[in-house]
């Protein structure tokens, strides 16, 4: 999914359990050390923790206050951010800009009610980085202990999950993979080039019956081609296929289908890294094996900024005193409205016979809601009225608005869950709908800017 580490922060401080956070951790190679200063410490500090953080620099240096650990070292890290508390864990593991704030990252969360066995391949990278790599002795220490901590709260109550953790410290990340034959290789292309000793070696380990690349639908025809052909060049024959906005969730580059079970290896963009170890000298790698969903292709009305319904819509929104927009997946409404949950509600219809699912912000001078709909079920969060999730079920004839629309108060007519406060992680049911939509509730509070709101 699309967030930040600083989401993951804000979510932290905000729950309703006010539970402490002793430890955050911080590795990538490309690190903006006075975002990590004006925003992820202070976020940090909010709720007690010492921070540590790991980065890649031309040059080598290290920083040890009190409260925070930080080293730079010449060679390119992972990118992770690991939580810590007294019984809660959040492990993210990314790609990209440790400090951007719309990146891919794959989360693993435990706390009282179980912790992923997968972590202990965590813990344990932490921990032969601290005695196996050429590290300033203040950082080798924090790491040790953080692997410490980790082991300890592991330990407590262990559970299986179907994702595993993997790094290339003793043995490529290649080896970590299934041996073939698999039904498919899907290669997602972030880049233009490959390297092909690498892909030489993923194609002779999945033996794939078949290759496909999947490209952002947004790319020009000739972009396609020219991917194309460097896998050509590379010995490996695919065929193109265009992804919608926000796919594959995982953020990898590779991932691969056998029989019934489809699942990707997350770790960034970097190919090589497939065929080299970290004692070898090369850069170090981490990222997770997890189960993945098909991506699917752009939907005829993915693009509604270029013109067509969006402007009929927007007329009609106009004449109510309102102005509409379109912004990353989201239709933004903004006004002089006291209540927004029957604007975004009469929105939604509006756009539903235009998009799939209809995500609907409303925003006026008191408060704003978030509508996303997806026949048959309707999800509600707003702010400050009524600060929860709310999931309906509308059927025919009831509709949106309908159901919504009426009066000052919420329904509860078809209400099937509600999830409150806002902050805090909601109930499975709510997490089980935004995930068949490929988004979850961190993105959406993010969108609308919720998160860095005062409580």
């Amino acid at each position: 999914m699309s967030f930040s580490p600083l989401a993951l922060l804000h979510e932290w401080n905000a729950r309703a359990d006010a539970a402490p956070l002793r430890e955050f951790l911080l590795v990538g190679a490309v690190m903006d050390l006075s975002a990590v200063e004006e925003d992820l410490v202070p976020a940090a500090q909010d709720r007690g923790a010492a921070v540590t953080v790991l980065g890649t620099a031309a040059e080598e240096a290290s920083v040890v206050r009190p409260d925070r650990t930080y080293a730079l070292i010449e060679r390119s890290v992972p990118d992770l951010a690991l939580l810590l508390g007294d019984e809660h864990v959040v492990a993210a593991f990314g790609s990209g800009s440790a400090t951007d704030e719309d990146r891919v990252w794959t989360v693993l969360r435990g706390g009282p009610d179980g912790v992923p066995w997968a972590l202990a391949e965590l813990g344990a990278w932490l921990s032969s980085c601290a005695t196996g790599l050429t590290l300033p002795a203040s950082l080798a220490a924090r790491l040790t202990s953080l692997a410490n901590r980790l082991e300890d709260l592991l330990l407590t109550n262990p559970t299986e999950s179907a994702a595993r953790v993997v790094h290339n410290l003793d043995a490529p990340l290649l080896s970590h993979l299934p041996e073939g034959p698999v039904d498919e290789l899907t290669l997602h292309a972030p880049l233009r080039g490959y390297d092909a000793p690498a892909l030489a070696a993923l194609t002779r380990r999945l033996s794939p019956a078949r290759v496909r690349l999947g490209v952002p639908g947004a790319w020009p025809e000739q972009d396609r081609e020219d991917a194309l052909r460097a896998l050509a060049d590379a010995g490996v024959e695919a065929t193109a296929y265009p992804v919608a906005a926000g796919f594959p969730e995982h953020g990898g580059l590779v991932e691969w289908h056998r029989g019934d079970q489809r699942s990707a290896l997350t770790c960034g963009a970097n190919l090589a890294a497939l065929t080299s170890a970290a004692a070898t000298g090369a850069n170090l790698e981490l990222g997770l094996i997890v189960p993945a969903v098909p991506s699917p292709e752009p939907a005829e009305t993915a693009a509604p900024e270029d013109g067509g319904h969006l402007a009929g819509v927007a007329s009609e929104v106009a004449a109510s005193g309102w102005s509409l927009e379109y912004d990353s997946g989201t239709h933004r409404v903004r006004g002089a409205f006291t209540n927004p949950v029957p604007v975004a509600a009469r929105v939604v219809e509006l756009l539903e016979e235009h998009a799939d699912p209809v995500i609907v912000h409303a925003e006026g001078p008191k408060g704003w809601a978030l509508i996303v709909w997806r026949r048959p079920t309707l999800l509600l969060a707003s702010a400050p009225r009524g600060s929860a999730w709310r999931l309906y079920r509308v059927d025919p004839p009831a509709t949106p608005a309908s159901r919504l629309g009426g009066g000052e108060g919420l329904s509860r007519v078809g209400l099937t869950r509600t999830s409150a406060p806002l902050h805090r992680v909601p109930h499975r049911d709510v997490i089980a709908f935004l995930e068949s939509l490929g988004t979850d509730h961190i993105a959406l509070l993010e969108s609308v800017g919720h998160l860095t709101r005062p409580l």
